[in-house]
């Protein structure tokens, strides 16, 4: 509910250049990406609105003819946010559910925005990825 991801596929054997693109991107909006495993990089923004902090998780996996980009963007919340939520929910029912609601449209808007960032200056490099990628044609769910 939180949590959003997609995957691109790169028909190309250089990922620095993808990689250099990502990292500059999601610096420019605050969030610095740092390696936790070979080929994967996490990291969380330093601006939170509503209490909830972006943090993305990307990956890049090796396939056939170039290789895919995954990026998972999920919300992080605050400690101090969820405490004022809790004493409104006690205190002052309706306060909480409008604040609730208020956060969750705004992280909705804002994976957006981040999603949109992410893909825009990469749009001219992605390709179809090669080949089906769950079995062979009509060996799926509803074939006759």
């Amino acid at each position: 509910m939180l949590d959003k991801n997609e995957r691109q596929f790169f028909a190309e054997r250089d990922s620095q250049v993808v990689y250099q693109t990502l990292t500059g991107t999601l610096a420019a909006m605050g969030i610095g990406l740092t390696q936790t495993g070979p080929n994967q990089w996490t990291g969380r923004g330093q601006h939170g609105s509503y209490g909830i902090v972006p943090k993305v998780m990307v990956s890049m996996l090796g396939a056939q003819g170039g290789f895919f980009l995954e990026v998972r963007v999920i919300a992080d919340l605050e400690s101090n946010a969820i405490v004022i939520l809790i004493v409104l929910w006690f205190v002052f029912f309706p306060v909480a559910v409008i604040l609730g609601f208020m956060g969750y449209q705004d992280w909705e808007r804002r994976q957006v925005q981040i999603f949109h960032a992410v893909w825009s200056p990469l749009a001219g490099r992605i390709a179809a990825p090669p080949g089906p990628q769950f079995g062979p044609p009509g060996h799926g769910y509803g074939a006759r």
